[in-house]
């Protein structure tokens, strides 16, 4: 709340509502069309209040501050994160997102609230310390080729490789063995597959997209660049699969998958705290944002007053 004296010299702000100071907000969302329908679902990770209060400057007994024209009046905050596995990596895909920001907000009377706004980056990727994700994965896959229902032979494919966890930027070294006792020429051929899964209203959509492909050679070399896997959000999921297939002219494509989970180099290091000391949490950027007499910079609420 905003008193305001009939001669514009000072404004008192009270802060007596914790929602109206500061607070910071992590939901997951997704939308999409399904043909007439619109499915909506939201899961809400990160809640946090806080009354914010003016470093080494006095309040009256009732708690209110009296701000002066010409000053820059600094209120410092802080938070902590849920420990790791309690909160999701930030997201953005075609049909939802995860997101988590901070946000200030003055009412003023007779007039439009205060508000702004700033967003920060929060990385939860899986621990690929985990032992099943450090254990040789493969699988095994035929199938029989026939011409005008006559039969022409089979073509088999054996692959593995020594682990299913990778962090991006690493090479994924592929044991395979193909074989062709068909009267075709195939071609052997890897691809790394993302799978985006997005659940709203009982229903369920997914997203796959081919990242990157190599031709006739045993090693995916250097992969793109892609996102962590993102596995415990209950209505976004993001996976990723080594597709290993052979194309064999008229016929369909023999193919094998094997589950990957990508993750980031230096696991384990998430700063859990947000303050204006320690800066912002893992990729947060230090800019700031202004609306008007509010702003927010590295992680402090500055109010302005000319």
């Amino acid at each position: 709340m905003v008193a305001m004296p009939k001669r514009v010299k000072t404004f008192e702000v009270i802060f007596s509502d914790p929602s109206k100071a500061f607070y910071c907000i992590g939901c997951a969302k997704v939308e999409y069309a399904k043909g007439k329908q619109k499915c909506r679902e939201q899961n809400e990770y990160l809640r946090y209040e806080e009354v914010v209060q003016l470093v080494d400057h006095p309040a009256d007994h009732d708690g209110s501050v009296v701000l002066r024209p010409g000053n820059k009046y600094e209120y410092m905050f802080g938070f902590e994160l849920p420990q790791q596995g309690q909160i999701v990596s930030s997201y953005k895909g075609k049909f939802g997102y995860v997101q988590y920001f901070v946000k200030a907000l003055m009412e003023r009377p007779a007039q439009p609230a205060l508000e702004c706004k700033k967003h920060f980056e929060v990385e939860e990727p899986p621990g690929l310390s985990f032992s099943p994700l450090q254990s040789p994965t493969g699988g095994m896959k035929e199938k029989k080729v026939t011409c005008m229902f006559i039969p022409d032979g089979q073509v088999s494919l054996n692959a593995k490789i020594d682990r299913k966890g990778f962090c991006e930027g690493e090479d994924i070294c592929i044991c395979a063995k193909f074989e062709n006792t068909c009267s075709r020429i195939v071609v052997p051929k890897a691809a790394i597959i993302s799978k985006h899964t997005y659940q709203a209203n009982g229903r369920t959509k997914v997203f796959r997209q081919k990242l990157s492909s190599v031709r006739g050679n045993h090693i995916i070399s250097g992969m793109c660049d892609i996102k962590p896997s993102m596995l415990g959000c209950n209505i976004i999921r993001v996976e990723y699969a080594l597709m290993i297939y052979m194309h064999i002219p008229g016929s369909e494509k023999l193919i094998l998958e094997l589950p990957l989970v990508i993750g980031t180099a230096g696991l384990g290091s998430r700063t859990n705290s947000v303050s204006s000391t320690d800066g912002s949490v893992s990729n947060a950027s230090a800019s700031c944002y202004c609306d008007n007499n509010i702003i927010i910079i590295n992680n402090a609420l500055l109010f302005k007053y000319p």
